[in-house]
């Protein structure tokens, strides 16, 4: 028994049935044993969470820059959707270690073949991280709206629970924009940012755009 061996045990329950019995069971172990390795079901979660917070890194294939940055944008989008206990961990300034460390060395290195210095290249992986993060928050408000009937529902039943002819101006957007697109989505802010970027060397190696993606 070792700490791996249970933090990959716990990678492969599901986030909602994930707990110290039911890790204790997959390795036909006490729960007690697991106590010799992890404090309790939040630090195994937060062990796991790390795991799952872990991007495989960028492979250079002589990608434009900008299909760089999207393929880790969604990248990061995806992986805080299925893991959303990923948010909290890093507002909690948590996640962050070697392998996190190593992803950001190989992005910036793909990056600078690109004409991108350092500093303008760590300046894009946060501009983006925010961007995909964001939409990933939503993305699982959306997730959970949706069992209570979606947005729309829950705006329209808050505004119910009102006094007549209060919150016009919300009234009217709901009516024009009952859900809006942007909700979820970090593509159109991502290109926009992307339309707005340069490398700092424009005389460097380059890569010729690919076609935006739908």
């Amino acid at each position: 028994m070792t700490l791996e061996t249970i933090v990959d045990t716990a990678c492969a329950i599901p986030p909602g049935n994930l707990d110290m019995a039911t890790v204790a069971r997959h390795l036909k172990v006490g729960v007690a044993t697991l106590y010799g390795y992890v404090e309790g079901r939040e630090h195994l979660l937060r062990l796991v969470t790390e795991r799952k917070g872990q991007l495989q890194p960028i492979i250079d294939r002589g990608q434009s820059w900008q299909d760089i940055l999207r393929e880790h944008a969604l990248s990061t989008c995806q992986t805080a959707l299925d893991w959303p206990e990923l948010i909290s961990q890093i507002m909690q300034g948590g996640v962050f270690g070697d392998i996190e460390a190593r992803y950001l060395e190989q992005l910036i290195t793909v990056l600078g073949r690109r004409g991108f210095s350092p500093g303008r290249a760590l300046e894009l992986y946060y501009s983006v991280n925010q961007l995909a993060l964001g939409a990933a928050v939503s993305g699982n408000y959306l997730r959970a709206a949706a069992r209570a009937g979606g947005h729309q529902a829950l705006l329209n039943q808050f505004l119910a629970s009102q006094p007549a002819d209060t919150l016009p101006q919300l009234q009217q957007a709901l009516a024009e924009n009952p859900l809006p697109q942007v909700l979820g989505n970090f593509k159109p802010a991502l290109e926009h940012l992307l339309d707005s970027s340069q490398p700092d060397n424009t005389a460097g190696p380059t890569r010729s755009p690919t076609l935006r993606r739908k």
